[in-house]
């Protein structure tokens, strides 16, 4: 089992920078004393992270819909489910303080606060944090499922969809434009800063009395990232937008129908790469195929020589059936107890390899994964993706 571990962080360091080079050994991770360079980039780069647990602080969960002030939305006030449920935002521990925001895109169908390990882990590594709801109802497999001949960028127009908002002619969905990436983020920066002044979030966005669009958001400033749907989000606003840095987990692998194959999705390639050069990691799942090779798709985006199978076995996580706890009514009023016997008031949720990576139920504190986490600290993915947030940060300005 070490040697898995030395393979699952050897193959997790992507991108332009180095693996670090702290010299302290940290439990479920064996240092590694071998650097790589896609690229060819000359000389090590040295990078100290400290992937210590610190408990951020947090602010109450924000309803998206009550920010929206008159942009169209799908949404009504205090729904608790995807698109429409609560932002989540963090401070980092004053220990250490970074200075680009994180910004957490959830994957398909999935609110922040299933999420919030990652969360939390991002703060604690030193970054004001987002879990940003937005509408992540459709998967892109789903909505180009007719329609994914390479040529017709259906995923791209998706994606421009679901981040912008705007009514893409040939796009396979219909996103309002208060229900989107670009609009809920800018909102959400707006309302941060009126409410915390001293915060640093004007750093964040330009302040606009038009309706939001990209440009008024300082991408430069901010690190993306996101988990399945959100991953792939999050990939192509780092091709049109120059991000600090980008940190995708399992997603972000989107293929069209070539004529001889499968074959990186248009928007993976057409135009020029805003944020070529810049840090950007990965990390997925071998979804029990044993391939730990790079996927096209991910090279295409500049991720560099990738691998991974980084949580479970075949007979761990993927296997188990979770019960997700009874959710409080927007009353805030807990739900009744269940009794022995009884048929449940909602269905059993299975953690499969995929959730395994991202979804708070799902991610393991053990070897097999045969468990629940339960505070950051317990989860083994917690280093791992600590490192690779530190990294995503620029060597100039997390030295």
């Amino acid at each position: 089992m070490q040697l898995t571990y030395r393979i699952l962080t050897i193959t997790a360091c992507l991108g332009i920078a180095a693996c670090d080079t702290d010299t302290t050994e940290s439990p479920g991770e064996t240092l590694v004393q071998e650097r790589f360079f896609p690229g060819g980039l000359p000389g090590p780069l040295v990078r100290s992270c400290d992937v210590t647990y610190s408990p951020p602080g947090v602010f109450p969960p924000i309803d998206p819909v009550a920010l929206l002030a008159g942009d169209p939305s799908d949404c009504s006030v205090g729904t608790a489910d995807s698109p429409c449920a609560p932002h989540l935002v963090y401070t980092p521990s004053p220990a250490r303080e970074r200075e680009p925001l994180f910004l957490f895109l959830p994957g398909t169908n999935m609110e922040p606060d299933k999420q919030a390990s990652i969360l939390l882990t991002a703060a604690s590594t030193g970054y004001r944090t987002i879990g940003l709801s937005y509408d992540n109802q459709v998967k892109a497999l789903d909505a180009c499922a007719t329609d994914n001949a390479c040529g017709d960028n259906c995923r791209g127009e998706m994606r421009e969809e679901v981040i912008r908002g705007i009514d893409v002619a040939d796009a396979p969905i219909d996103v309002a434009s208060g229900d989107s990436i670009v609009v809920r983020l800018y909102r959400l920066l707006e309302h941060m800063d009126t409410i915390d002044p001293s915060g640093g979030w004007a750093d964040y966005y330009i302040p606009t009395t038009a309706d939001p669009k990209p440009r008024d958001i300082l991408w430069e400033n901010i690190i993306v990232s996101g988990f399945s749907q959100g991953a792939g989000h999050a990939a192509m606003i780092s091709r049109h937008k120059q991000v600090h840095g980008l940190f995708v987990i399992d997603g972000a692998s989107g293929t069209c129908d070539g004529a001889l194959g499968p074959e990186p999705a248009e928007w993976m390639t057409d135009g020029v790469d805003a944020s070529a050069g810049r840090p950007k990691y990965g990390i997925r799942h071998d979804h029990g195929t044993g391939d730990t090779t790079t996927t096209d798709s991910w090279e295409a985006l500049g991720l560099g020589t990738s691998l991974n199978s980084v949580d479970c076995t075949l007979l761990g996580c993927d296997t188990i059936d979770m019960i997700p706890p009874p959710k409080a009514s927007v009353t805030e009023q807990a739900a009744p107890p269940i009794l022995p016997g009884a048929p449940l008031p909602f269905p059993s949720f299975t953690c499969t390899e995929h959730r395994s990576l991202g979804h708070d139920l799902c991610l393991p504190i053990d070897v097999a994964g045969t468990a629940a986490a339960a505070v950051p600290e317990d989860f083994r993915l917690f280093e791992v993706y600590a490192r690779r947030m530190c990294y995503a940060c620029d060597a100039s300005t997390c030295p």
